[in-house]
């Protein structure tokens, strides 16, 4: 799933958003999230944003790296602790941060944050974005409870993981 954040250039601010949905947590080293590159104050380089669970596998926190270089093969982290991931809820949240250039789409600055959600139960939210492999995948058409005014609130709808065993089930 990837959702755009509008960001303000050259000011300082905080960025909270929300996925709707519950993400998987792949490894508890971290990089279970990814965002473009974008910079920001007092440093030179391109960076990106990614985070490092807790040990409670609800919460973590999110951190600035750079890409590797020819010179090294595992990213550099620079800065730690500049916001909190919720994975239970799917909201990610940005510390006040001063970001001075970023992707132009639409001619808007944003960064795109991509995540893995927990199930293939895939709850849309406004401009949320799926990337899907039509020429490897089964796709079942299932009546949207929320959409057809069933269940407006999506108060009884009930997220299951799709990695019971570990790995990404693909039914």
């Amino acid at each position: 799933m990837r959702r755009d954040i509008r960001v303000v250039l050259n000011s300082l601010a905080e960025y909270s958003i929300g996925f709707g949905n519950e993400f998987h947590i792949k490894s508890m080293d971290g990089y279970n999230i990814k965002s473009s590159a974008f910079k920001v104050s007092g440093i030179l380089e391109d960076v990106y944003l990614s985070d490092i669970p807790d040990t409670n596998r609800n919460t973590g926190s999110i951190f600035l790296f750079t890409v590797p270089s020819t010179s090294s093969l595992n990213p550099t982290i620079l800065r730690r602790g500049v916001g909190k991931i919720n994975y239970t809820s799917g909201i990610i949240t940005l510390n006040p941060i001063n970001i001075t250039s970023a992707k132009i789409k639409d001619g808007q600055s944003i960064i795109e944050i991509s995540v893995t959600p927990k199930s293939n139960d895939v709850i849309g939210l406004q401009d949320l974005y799926l990337q899907l492999d039509i020429n490897n995948s089964i796709f079942e058409m299932v009546i949207d409870e929320v959409s057809s005014g069933l269940d407006p609130s999506a108060s009884n709808y009930i997220v299951t993981s799709s990695y019971t065993n570990g790995n990404l089930v693909r039914s």
